[in-house]
């Protein structure tokens, strides 16, 4: 009834709902806070230190499987697929030393790295021909490719290679 007095705390209204008010939220202690601070550091700390870690490693983890070409930036300057039924690999090792088959010959270069900068030269190839539709052409975009190439990533179960305007121009993917 709207003429009766307000229950007192603790006690049911006439609807039968508690009075009682909420208890004020609880404060955390200093402790809490030390230690929520300290695993922030803690995670930054992670993040930061092992940066420039994983950028060093960069270059010993392309040595760590032979790779085999999905796609190539073509004569016109197109990302593109790399033929079905040719064979384009790269094998880099640990001594600087990179070389595969790029179609039709073998090919071989040096590189270094730096962070995840990549150099590659001296490139060279045998001079055999092979007969096919395309064959010769995506070997020469190929080995043009290598020598634009001037940094890497590599992610999950992929191999790119860049060129200075940060476009892939070489993908592959492990053997």
């Amino acid at each position: 009834m709207t003429g009766d007095p307000p229950a007192a705390p603790g006690e049911a209204d006439e609807n039968g709902t508690d009075t009682t008010p909420p208890a004020p939220p609880e404060k955390m202690s200093r402790s809490f806070y030390a230690a929520l601070g300290l695993i922030g550091i803690l995670v930054v700390m992670v993040v930061v230190l092992n940066y420039p870690a994983a950028k060093a490693m960069a270059g010993t983890t392309m040595t760590q499987t032979n790779w085999t070409l999905q796609s190539l930036v073509d004569n016109t300057g197109i990302l593109v697929p790399a033929m079905s039924g040719t064979e384009v690999t790269a094998t880099f090792d640990r001594e600087g030393r990179l070389g595969g088959n790029a179609g039709c010959n073998k090919y071989f270069a040096t590189y270094t790295t730096k962070d995840y900068q990549l150099s590659i030269t001296g490139i060279g190839s045998t001079k055999m021909f092979c007969h096919g539709p395309g064959v010769m052409e995506q070997e020469s975009a190929f080995l043009a490719d290598l020598k634009k190439a001037s940094s890497f990533r590599v992610s999950g179960s992929y191999l790119k290679l860049f060129d200075d305007a940060g476009k892939p121009v070489l993908v592959f993917v492990p053997v």
